[in-house]
């Protein structure tokens, strides 16, 4: 793989959140960079100081480009943004920004990304399936969202905080029909309809490094074998709520490969590079040995 030397017409780029320490993303945009021998280069910025908006600020001042959106910010951004694409309107979620001398235009590739992960990870498709998510931040909008797109019978969404559960249940509802419906832990309806589930998505932030052993199993919540189950975390790579689901004979499935999907797209939209479906797969293997030797 060719590398290339960081000199003045480098194109800057960031990962812009909080708990980014482990994130692969800009390890990765970066191999990606190196491989097509394109001269460019992702920078980990840490927002919990000074916030999303300064941080956006100052990027721009030392004339970056644009950079990846992180948790907890992809909902945050709407009206500071010049532009907004239809992708991140229809889920009310950014998670990459491209920056230029009329501003910043936010855009949401995470929709296409978990489209195209899910059937590449557990052989299936989502058509027809009972979806039951766990969360409601910006990663809960856009699997949400993509579970629509793809014909999903229903979509039960169950969030500590019920009212922005319900917002995202009303997002969904208002463009496809009355699938999506918000959830609380205590209702028998809540518990019908995890039991009844296709697919259960962990969307949280429960059970990341360093709280490892948080659990987000309510009492009355047995996982039963015929549940897949997919977790938004990567690192630990095996979280506590996959473990009791492997011990309970579930189907489980990490989401880290759908970050490589939505590299690629990242990639893609802000640098206008095309990328292949020849080097795409290449670049798959490329991520295989940097996910899983981390």
């Amino acid at each position: 793989m060719p590398r290339r030397d960081v000199d003045g017409k480098t194109s800057m780029y960031a990962l812009a959140g909080q708990h980014i320490n482990f994130s692969p993303i800009p390890m990765f945009f970066n191999a990606i960079s190196n491989y097509i021998g394109y001269n460019s280069i992702m920078l980990p910025i840490d927002t919990q100081k000074n916030g999303i908006v300064k941080c956006l600020e100052a990027i721009k001042i030392i004339n970056c480009a644009g950079g990846v959106i992180h948790s907890p910010h992809r909902c945050e951004l709407n009206d500071f943004l010049t532009s907004v694409s239809e992708e991140a309107l229809k889920c009310n979620a950014v998670n990459v920004v491209k920056i230029d001398e009329t501003g910043f235009h936010g855009h949401n590739t995470e929709v296409s990304a978990f489209r195209k992960v899910f059937p590449v990870i557990t052989g299936d498709d989502l058509y027809g399936k009972k979806i039951f998510i766990f969360g409601s931040g910006g990663i809960s909008h856009s699997i949400a969202v993509a579970c629509a797109e793809e014909q999903c019978a229903s979509i039960t969404i169950v969030n500590r905080t019920h009212e922005k559960s319900q917002m995202l249940c009303d997002l969904i509802n208002s463009n496809y029909g009355d699938i999506a419906f918000s959830a609380s832990f205590e209702d028998s309806t809540t518990i019908h309809n995890f039991y009844n589930a296709d697919v259960l998505i962990q969307a949280t932030t429960v059970g990341m490094f360093p709280q490892i052993e948080e659990n987000l199993i309510y009492n009355g919540y047995n996982l039963m074998p015929h549940h897949t189950v997919l977790e938004a975390i990567y690192n630990p790579p095996q979280t506590k709520f996959m473990r009791i689901a492997e011990e309970k004979g579930c189907k489980v499935f990490s989401l880290r490969d759908m970050m490589f999907f939505n590299c690629i797209q990242v990639f893609q939209w802000l640098t206008g590079v095309y990328i292949d479906k020849k080097n795409e797969k290449n670049l798959f293997n490329i991520w295989h040995d940097l996910i899983y030797n981390m």
